[in-house]
């Protein structure tokens, strides 16, 4: 019935028309300036009718029209007419209960001045999306309370919400919900970068504390030989889980949640999240499997390729509105742009803007087009590259301002201390201006989200890090040719992704996106879908790029690419392993591979005879998974001569802390460079990897490894600027050390592994040190790696580590310790002070 009549008013013309003039005024009077024409009262009557009617609609057209009626009409006419309790009516019929808190809080709303019929309605509505955690009752939105239905179904779940919809949320509760019942022991977090372990593990430990002792947080690699905590949560990526299941084949996940799930496509790192996904399944075949992406078409299906049964939960809907701006600069006069809505598939004229300076470039749009639209807001800038965000935030920071109040400086010294003293992040947040990408280390990345997050910074300058979950909402989000890799405009889901983060829950009812000279771009992403099916990068290699896949298999000469791991790479050895485990023809039929084609059969011939006359073994494979089985042979031949040559002491790395680690690691990474690399014998590059190796694994200072790196290079007669050496050495730490350098030295260890048996030498086997671990968390003291497994950041933990008079603590004991302190006399910086609390001692 009410569908029908929703029908009815959406086919007016008149209403969309109305509409879109209702949401042009307010943009008008917000960006153009000066006095617009006032909506008649009838119009406005007639249009808040409509969105009262729309909202009970099931079509989401009809709601996200009544939302951008409602919420436009308030913040026009303010309390003025009633019209706030309209919005607050077409919210809860809606289902919108976190922008009906909003409401209530700006415009003082009282339930009770609502009509009693309204009242029950909106009482009514609310109750049926209650549910109970604990002691707390939650009132759900509609896609909220469907997910929390089918996560209790127990079966493998797919989730596709945008970021506003509050699915991290439920799905945290749910696991909250199945650990304190103690229907789940060990739950596992799968994220795709080391900035979501931060965001993620910051919000689990806030009711972490509720458990006490008996659950641990975990976020880094264990090593063999400690223990694992009798009940955990496991925040990592697939990579440090890989690391995880090596050193413990005891560990047993009861509930897996992969977040970012569409990473599973990508390319290699897909593959191996695809790998320990399977691998926890082998452990726990009745592990409850939950995916969740923004923007995915049938989340559910991905699960189909773990044999689970594919159920799908999906929202289109956001918390927040969006509002697409066009700025299309003047190419006569180059300090003016025109600006206009797009509404409904139409380009709605605004009128004229002029900037204080010109806009010739792109770096010089998106500096005075943030300006002149983005005062009195919070407004992210979205750029190409570390270099070019720095580029974008120095501009924006250049003026003669003042420097900031007593919070912002003390951020600057932090940001000075945690990385370099003449870092220009330092200098820009003193003009409320950051910048933000993956390389930061943790604790900054998180000191400027959180400086972001309080109003204390006015413009935050971005990388993709948007694109992956990382939960930075502004008002304002400025956009100009975007790309996601170099060359690479963003897709349309991309596109939709980065527009999600317009608009802040609980602060404002809408967000803007300002699309720069849009005409101009080499791409059209608003035209494409916005969702996308995700195809597994496993299932993409067998089944798209068979001859491809066949040809590398077959050829065991081939050099790989120096920056990245090759694309097959981590399939072939996926395949190997299958090989081993009786389980390739399983594997070929779960990707859907065709049983009768050629091409199977000539990929099965080809994964034969890789292993053929190789020494390489299926468990050197488990816990070397993303390194060729030609090149993994290569090397053991290698460390076989080197062994009979010079005896074992020759190939065994020491530990960083041993006198003779740095020549140990010359070695160790010359061989990986020759037989696994296959660089050029002139290559000198293993000399600086290894002094910078050595620093980071000791747990050195960045800023002293940045200037031990610029001594570095201006002993070697290079040139360096400190600007260049200091965003190179965050580079070099974070992409070459924590990434290429982790998954070769879990080749070498490996490796050696099994060349020390077959050489009959076991008993040395435990001396090898784990370096894969080591540089992934950029420490060695058993304390440190224990403060940072608590959650804590590496600059955080070094600080600690000096402060106990044990240096082999464990987690718990590290725990212990730091509840025994009083932090405020241990002289912390504040910053430090405030993640312990946070992460370790939140209540």
């Amino acid at each position: 019935m009410i569908d029908e009549l929703a029908n009815r008013v959406w086919k007016h013309e008149r209403l969309h028309l109305d509409a879109g003039a209702l949401r042009s005024r307010l943009l008008r009077e917000r960006y153009i300036g000066g006095p617009s024409p006032l909506s008649d009262e009838d119009t406005l009557v007639r249009l808040l009718r409509s969105a009262a009617i729309l909202s009970a609609s099931s079509s989401k057209e009809h709601r996200d029209l009544a939302y951008q009626i409602a919420t436009s009409a308030s913040e026009l006419e303010g309390e003025l007419n009633g019209v706030p309790y309209v919005l607050m009516l077409v919210l809860a019929r809606m289902g919108n209960f976190p922008a009906l808190a909003f409401a209530k809080r700006r415009f003082h709303l009282a339930e009770e001045r609502l009509p009693v019929r309204f009242v029950a309605e909106t009482s009514t509505r609310s109750e049926g999306n209650t549910v109970r955690l604990g002691e707390h009752e939650l009132a759900l939105t509609d896609f909220q309370y469907k997910l929390w239905q089918e996560l209790n179904s127990g079966e493998s779940v797919g989730i596709s919400a945008p970021t506003s919809a509050g699915k991290s949320y439920i799905l945290q509760a749910y696991a909250r919900k199945l650990l304190a019942e103690e229907k789940a022991k060990n739950v596992g977090v799968l994220v795709p970068t080391r900035a979501l372990i931060n965001q993620v593990s910051d919000d689990i430990s806030s009711w972490l504390p509720q458990f006490g002792d008996t659950l641990e947080l975990v976020t880094t690699p264990v090593p063999k030989g400690t223990d694992l905590p009798p009940r955990g949560v496991y925040v990592v990526t697939q990579e440090r889980m890989q690391l995880l299941q090596t050193a413990h084949p005891d560990l047993v996940i009861d509930l897996m949640l992969v977040d970012e799930a569409q990473s599973i496509a990508d390319g290699p790192r897909g593959v191996l999240l695809s790998s320990v996904i399977e691998e926890a399944l082998n452990r726990r075949p009745k592990m409850q499997l939950l995916f969740a992406g923004p923007n995915i078409r049938d989340p559910g299906n991905i699960a189909a390729l773990f044999d689970q049964s594919p159920r799908s939960v999906s929202t289109h809907e956001a918390a927040v509105a969006q509002n697409i701006l066009f700025v299309d600069c003047d190419p006569i006069n180059s300090k003016k742009a025109k600006l206009a809505l797009y509404a409904e598939g139409k380009k709605i004229p605004l009128g004229e803007i002029e900037c204080e300076q010109t806009l010739t470039d792109h770096r010089s749009k998106l500096i005075n087009l943030a300006l002149r639209l983005g005062g009195g807001g919070q407004n992210l800038i979205y750029a190409l590259g570390p270099a070019e965000c720095e580029g974008i935030a120095f501009g924006l920071a250049d003026n003669d301002d003042p420097a900031g109040s007593d919070d912002l400086k003390e951020l600057s010294d932090f940001v000075k201390d945690a990385v370099h003293p003449k870092y220009q992040l330092a200098a820009n947040v003193l003009q409320r201006v950051g910048f933000h990408y993956g390389r930061l280390p943790s604790l900054v990345r998180k000191a400027i989200e959180d400086a972001f997050a309080e109003g204390h910074l006015d413009y935050l300058v971005t990388t993709s890090t948007l694109l992956y979950g990382v939960n930075l909402p502004a008002q304002n989000l400025f956009l100009h040719n975007p790309e996601k890799g170099k060359n690479q405009p963003i897709s349309s889901n991309d596109f939709w992704n980065l527009a999600g983060r317009a608009g802040r829950l609980g602060k404002e009812f809408s967000g803007n996106i300002f699309l720069v000279d849009y005409g101009e771009w080499p791409s059209d992403p608003m035209s494409g879908q916005k969702e996308i099916a995700v195809k597994p990068s496993i299932q993409n290699h067998i089944v798209d790029l068979a001859p491809d896949l066949i040809a590398y298999i077959n050829d065991p000469a081939r050099v790989p690419d120096r920056q990245v791991a090759d694309e097959l790479e981590n399939t072939f050895v996926k395949l190997v392993r299958d090989h081993f485990d009786g389980k390739l023809q399983a594997t070929l039929d779960k990707v859907g591979l065709d049983p009768t084609s050629v091409l199977r059969t000539q990929l099965e011939q080809a994964v034969s005879a890789s292993v053929a006359n190789t020494k390489i073994t299926r468990d050197t494979l488990v816990n070397s998974p993303t390194v060729s089985i030609h090149r993994q042979q290569s090397l053991y031949d290698r460390l076989t001569k080197s062994l009979k040559k010079n005896g074992p002491g020759y190939i065994i790395p020491k530990h960083p802390l041993d006198s003779s680690a740095y020549s140990s690691y010359i070695g160790a990474l010359k061989r990986l460079h020759d037989e696994v690399m296959k660089y050029p014998s002139g290559d000198q590059s293993h000399r600086y990897i290894a002094q910078l190796a050595l620093k980071w694994m000791k747990g050195e200072p960045l800023p002293q490894i940045i200037d031990g790196s610029f001594a570095y290079k201006r002993k070697q007669g290079q040139n360096p600027n400190i600007a260049t050496t200091i965003r190179e050495t965050l580079n070099e730490v974070e992409r070459d050390l924590r990434f290429k350098y982790v998954r070769l030295f879990s080749c070498y260890n490996a490796v050696l592994d099994l060349v020390l048996r077959d050489n009959k030498l076991d008993g040395l086997v435990s001396s090898i040190p784990s370096i894969p671990m080591y540089l992934e968390v950029g420490a060695c003291s058993p304390t440190m790696v224990s403060f940072m497994g608590l959650g804590l950041s590496r600059y955080t933990a070094g600080k600690l580590r000096q402060l106990p008079r044990k240096t082999d603590m464990s987690q718990a004991e590290a725990r212990a310790w730091i509840k025994r302190q009083e932090l405020d006399a241990l002289n912390l910086p504040d910053a430090s002070v405030r993640e312990i609390r946070r992460m370790v001692l939140a209540n």
